[in-house]
Formats: C-alpha cells, sequence, structure tokens
C-alpha cells in the first residue's frame, strides 16, 4: 500500500474529517480513504464537484446517476379491474 501526505490542508476541512470520522466510528484518516475511495470509482471530476447543484439539467442529473448505478425493471402486478372498496363520507 501506498503512503500519500496531504499538505495546506485547512483546520476546517480536517475537523470536518475527523467529525465525519468519528460519527461513523473510524478515524480521521480512514474516513479520507474512504471519500477518496468512493470519488475515484464514481468516476466523479473535480469539475463536476465545483459546478453549482442548479447548473445541471434533471435530465443530465438522472442520465449521472444511471452512468453510475446501472437501471433495473420494476415488476408492475396485473391490473384485476376491480377496486377497492370506497368509504364515503357524510357532510356534517
Amino acid at each position: 500500500m501506498g503512503t500519500l501526505t496531504i499538505r495546506n490542508l485547512n483546520e476546517e476541512t480536517k475537523q470536518a474529517l475527523r467529525l465525519r470520522g468519528a460519527a461513523r466510528g473510524a478515524s480521521m484518516e480512514e474516513e479520507a480513504r474512504s471519500i477518496l475511495r468512493a470519488v475515484v470509482q464514481s468516476g466523479i471530476s473535480v469539475e463536476d464537484l465545483k459546478k453549482p447543484a442548479g447548473e445541471q439539467s434533471a435530465w443530465e442529473s438522472l442520465r449521472g446517476l444511471r452512468e453510475r448505478h446501472g437501471t433495473f425493471d420494476l415488476d408492475v402486478p396485473a391490473r384485476t379491474g376491480v377496486a377497492g372498496r370506497r368509504v364515503a363520507f357524510e357532510d356534517s
């Protein structure tokens, strides 16, 4: 395994890593490794991270989710043609 030294990390980021790790019962280093692993495996680019949320259309967001996670089919139950019993409320 390799070693990575990150210089000039501001205190706010370091503290946020420490808190995120503690919330999961992990060290700050393990939290940083988990974040790096997730970002690298997902294919997210630095440019994607810098984009304001409103800059991407809904279609682009959905397309990105499909590319990362794939698609699936839903089982739709057959229609019976019979509606459930309806309850009528009286006006009081």
